[in-house]
């Protein structure tokens, strides 16, 4: 399986090249095109846990959609276009059994089929940080695509780093969090605009968006006229 992302940064276009007989689980609705012998099935397990219930958690709890499809290349190598519903870039991170992969829900777009995905609780914190109270746990070998609204920043990071809650895209295992205060004072935190951010710390992989996606919608939303009823 190749996958090669075009367009960037603002109008990422994953492509990707099966050979025969491969698969590719995408994220329903991101399918832009593909090649008239791939074979498409849909399921709700998503290669993860717990087969129908555990999908329904995922789903429910970790920002994902219900269904999933899978495309297979039929007797010939195929090709499979996709993209998020979302203007911004993409990447091709390769999941490897030394490392697990955690991702933001709405940032999942398509993995090699195996690769397992189930949810990771955020605890207590999950709840102040103003985000999901789940991520989506990637463990297996192949090759994950994940898009940013906006440009993607990857970060080696071996130490500590402050990251607003609204622009995390994934991290590796190695790194952990908590949710702190952005300023020394709460009242500073709230009024100078951030309020509660992540702090970082450990060795791993960091992905961050240069937009965020809820506060783009306060914008635009604020310039739109009342809805009438």
């Amino acid at each position: 399986m190749q996958i090669d992302i075009q367009y960037r940064p603002t109008f990422a276009l994953a492509v990707v090249q099966l050979q025969p007989g491969e698969m590719v689980r995408a994220e329903s609705g991101a399918m832009v095109s593909m090649s008239s012998h791939v074979q498409v099935s849909t399921d709700a397990r998503m290669g993860g846990k717990g087969g129908f219930v555990g999908m329904l958690k995922r789903s429910m709890l970790g920002g994902e959609s219900f269904f999933t499809n899978k495309f297979t290349a039929s007797g010939s190598p195929g090709e499979v276009t996709l993209a998020p519903a979302l203007c911004g870039d993409m990447a091709v991170h390769p999941l490897s059994s030394d490392h697990e992969l955690f991702i933001q829900g709405s940032s999942f777009v398509a993995c090699q089929d195996g690769i397992t995905l189930d949810t990771k609780f955020q605890g207590m914190k999950g709840f102040f940080s103003g985000e999901n109270l789940f991520f989506l746990k990637a463990t297996g070998d192949g090759p994950v695509v994940m898009n940013a609204f906006g440009g993607i920043e990857v970060m080696d990071l071996d130490g500590e780093l402050i990251v607003d809650t609204g622009h995390v895209v994934a991290f590796t295992s190695g790194l952990d969090y908590k949710v702190t205060k952005a300023s020394s004072g709460w009242i500073d935190s709230f009024l100078s605009g951030e309020g509660l951010v992540l702090k970082f710390s450990g060795r791993g992989r960091l992905w961050l968006q240069s937009r965020n996606p809820a506060e783009y919608g306060k914008s635009v939303g604020a310039l739109l006229p009342p809805r009438q009823e």
